[in-house]
């Protein structure tokens, strides 16, 4: 694996960026199974739970990134 990690550091931006996207589509389409880790569900569960039971509270997607000052 070693070998593999020296050859991507010889590649430039957007060859890393063209691996990366050739690596998430690959994914995507074998439809692998990613195993999530049991505290990140716990967390996911908890904030869903919180989502739940207080409707009309919290910040939308768009009200975030604003916050944050991102584009996407």
């Amino acid at each position: 694996m070693n070998a593999i990690y020296q050859e991507i550091e010889k590649l430039t931006p957007a060859e890393k960026l063209d691996l990366v996207e050739a690596l998430w589509d690959d994914i995507a389409r074998t439809r692998a199974q990613v195993p999530i880790p049991e505290a990140t569900e716990k967390e996911v569960l908890r904030r869903a739970a919180w989502r739940q039971s207080h409707p009309g509270q919290g910040k939308s997607l768009e009200e975030i990134i604003q916050t944050l000052g991102v584009r996407l």
